[in-house]
């Protein structure tokens, strides 16, 4: 590799980089000072669990858009859909009731939707496979730092400011976000692009459904995505319990959530630091059993915590496993997947994760009539640890 190549991939990793980091950290601080928003409006679960669920409704509409970010410039899509946010805050600002801050979320959300699936098909262009794991590593890092410094400052700016110093924060990381992927240089050889164009052509031919069903024709792939579904019905079901956990069971102030926020980040730190250490020795199946077992650790840890210390252990192993499980899923379809329907593989692949999210969101409001929060979390951990198991002894059996 020459040094211009190097050079090259340097830039390119840097501009993603920041870019990645402001607009994940716009978005922590939205999520955090929202909820806290809504709770101290509310002081109601089920409005929480609504506004987790305004976040996953864009599920349905993401399927339909795998063909166009195939089909596009990846690089002006980021960019296009950075401004959009950008003035989607700034609609919320100017209006910021219940259903407005609902509206908003589901917006807001088929954008960041549409920015994971664009960006993870966007690295397909900028890297080689042999690259991406390594650079996907590193851009959870920097995903890790904007969730330790967003959420501590969303809870600083919600308990000295108005919600609106969080929106205007927002407009501007997003705006300059967009602009820092207009400097990102796309890689793709002119070979790799006839014959996506060619195979393109081939699939419009057979119809937009049979290329989606074409996609899970791979086990490996249709394996992922099941684990990667089973993983996310357990994160919807707890995400709306983490607010309710520290404020009705454990008796602290909701304050307290933005930094179990930011501990999370320094979990994802220290996983991101762990991959990056030992890349070489792992493969994207390796850090998904190894995030199972963490998932399913850090439930169990929440579960039978006595004070926020112990919550904040739970917290931590949470951070870690929100590294491993999506850098891991993601990384394997990035790798599995024909780079003529990257794109629409993401979608389908994330329409289905939403929906499995969303589900667990819906569902949590029963079960909290019928189990007590720590048996729900008690639930969750024997979820995860026999998926975990099962993981393994997949991973075995085909290693022979």
């Amino acid at each position: 590799m020459t040094n211009k190549e190097n050079m090259s991939i340097y830039k390119n990793l840097t501009m993603l980089s920041t870019a990645k980091f402001l607009s994940g950290f716009a978005g922590y601080v939205y999520d955090v000072g929202i909820v806290i928003y809504l709770y101290n409006m509310t002081e109601s679960v089920a409005v929480i669990g609504g506004f987790f669920v305004s976040q996953f409704l864009p599920a349905f509409v993401m399927l339909m858009l795998g063909e166009m970010i195939d089909r596009y410039n990846k690089k002006r899509l980021m960019i296009i859909s950075g401004f959009i946010k950008a003035v989607i805050c700034l609609v919320l600002l100017n209006n910021r009731s219940v259903w407005s801050i609902y509206l908003t979320t589901f917006l807001m959300n088929l954008i960041l939707e549409f920015e994971h699936s664009t960006s993870s098909a966007l690295m397909v262009d900028v890297f080689s496979k042999e690259e991406i794991f390594k650079m996907a590593s590193v851009m959870n890092v920097v995903d890790s730092a904007s969730l330790i410094m967003g959420p501590i400052c969303a809870s600083f700016l919600a308990a000295k400011f108005d919600i609106g110093i969080n929106l205007v924060i927002n407009i501007l990381l997003y705006i300059i976000s967009a602009v820092i992927y207009g400097f990102i240089q796309m890689n793709c050889m002119q070979d790799i692009k006839c014959t996506e164009e060619k195979d393109i052509k081939i699939y419009r031919k057979k119809g937009i459904w049979r290329t989606y069903i074409k996609i899970f024709q791979k086990e490996r792939i249709l394996s992922t995505v099941i684990f990667w579904n089973i993983f996310m019905l357990c994160i919807g079901i707890a995400l709306p319990l983490e607010i309710t956990m520290i404020e009705d069971t454990l008796k602290m102030s909701s304050a307290w959530y933005g930094i179990g926020n930011m501990v999370e980040g320094l979990g994802m730190m220290v996983a991101s630091a762990f991959i990056l250490g030992k890349i070489k020795k792992l493969k994207p199946e390796n850090i998904i059993s190894l995030g199972l077992f963490t998932a399913a650790l850090s439930y169990l840890m929440i579960g039978i915590s006595p004070n926020i210390w112990m919550y904040f252990i739970g917290a931590g192993l949470v951070g870690m496993t929100s590294t491993f499980c999506p850098l891991g899923f993601k990384t394997e379809i990035q790798v599995e997947s024909s780079p003529e329907i990257v794109g629409r593989t993401f979608t389908t692949a994330r329409f289905t994760i939403l929906i499995s999210r969303t589900v667990g969101s819906l569902i949590v409001g029963g079960l909290l009539n019928i189990f007590s929060i720590r048996i729900v979390y008690y639930g969750l951990t024997g979820i995860l640890m026999v998926s975990a198991i099962i993981f393994g002894v997949r991973l075995r059996d085909s290693a022979t």
